[in-house]
């Protein structure tokens, strides 16, 4: 059973998944980082081991005529789910109003990226980056038709660092009955800057570092890829469409493709420069209710895993980043990826 506590120190949601985890005392001498794979052992994503996996829920067909067992993207529940579908969405308190909960009701879905086991994104052809992409937009739209969930948070982990559990490339979305607090105060921020100046926050972002261009690592003619002035992390990277969605799941199909194109340029370079680095990467966009408004443009976040947060990130939430986004950026732009 999974459940949502609130945190009134943060104003914010914490989810409780035991199913996904061990045993309290199991987590003794879990330190030392656990083995992503072990020779030999059956891997449930890989074609012919469908039985192996949660019933299916939606699928990209194979080039030409498809054998029962033949996909290009394949989308399945996560067999241990942060959240669950069946679980009740109500509210209520522990003995005091501090100790509020609520159901753990969303969903927790994984999108197997390929049939193929060791050809990471970076590696795609385009046009199975374009079907991902297409698969992770029609699951998006289609669970903000529940009306019980507010948030879709689309995500990739890779490699162990990231914290993946299963080496097959595969990307991931949870379903929340809530905005959490990150996303409602960088959604308030760009709220706030609309508000005062009539534009979109992160379309002037956007515009300026275009112009200053010393940070932009690739663009195209409907995306720009660039390292943020303030980065948080090392080799920190955003993509960015050139034309105003506030959500992805509105984006026309037409601009899947070249979306395709700039991702695959900006994780083959990171791959080359950065001998494939581990990273997690997000897809930002708005809660249900706010798809037609102007204060935010959706995007792409990549953050590689370079470096370990430690007490004083952790205990003030403030970043240290060891790299200048500027030589980060010149340094990405001169990896040749031909």
């Amino acid at each position: 059973m999974s459940l949502l506590r609130f945190d009134s120190t943060t104003n914010d949601w914490v989810i409780f998944a035991p199913s996904r985890a061990r045993r309290p005392d199991e987590f003794r001498g879990a330190c030392p980082k656990p083995t992503v794979e072990s020779p030999g052992k059956v891997c449930p994503f890989c074609p012919g081991n469908e039985h192996l996996t949660p019933p299916e829920i939606f699928r990209v067909p194979a080039w030409g005529l498809p054998k029962p067992t033949d996909w290009r993207v394949r989308v399945i529940p996560n067999r241990f789910p942060a959240l669950r579908i069946e679980e009740p969405i109500d509210g209520s308190t522990d003995g005091s109003p501090i100790f509020r909960h609520r159901g753990g009701c969303g969903a927790h879905e994984v999108i197997i990226e390929s049939p193929d086991h060791d050809v990471f994104l970076a590696q795609q052809p385009v046009e199975q980056i374009e079907a991902l992409l297409r698969t992770m937009q029609e699951r998006h739209n289609d669970l903000l038709r529940d009306p019980r969930f507010q948030m879709i948070v689309l995500f990739k982990n890779h490699g162990e660092g990231a914290g993946t559990s299963l080496r097959h490339p595969h990307c991931q979305l949870i379903a929340t009955p809530v905005v959490p607090r990150l996303l409602r105060t960088k959604l308030g921020i760009a709220v706030d800057y609309y508000d005062m100046t009539g534009h979109c926050l992160y379309c002037v972002l956007r515009n300026d570092e275009l112009e200053a261009s010393q940070r932009v690592v690739v663009q195209n003619s409907d995306y720009a890829a660039f390292l943020p002035y303030a980065s948080h992390v090392p080799f920190e990277t955003w993509i960015l469409p050139l034309s105003h969605h506030a959500s992805f799941g509105d984006v026309e199909r037409s601009k899947l493709r070249p979306l395709a194109e700039i991702l695959k340029s900006v994780l083959q370079k990171l791959s080359a420069g950065l001998d494939n680095p581990d990273y997690n990467l997000t897809i930002n966009t708005v809660p249900r209710g706010d798809e037609d408004k102007n204060y935010f443009l959706w995007h792409i976040e990549i953050l590689p895993r370079l470096t370990t947060p430690a007490g004083f990130e952790l205990g003030s939430g403030m970043s240290i980043n060891t790299v200048l986004p500027e030589e980060a950026a010149a340094y990405l732009r001169n990896v040749d990826v031909a």
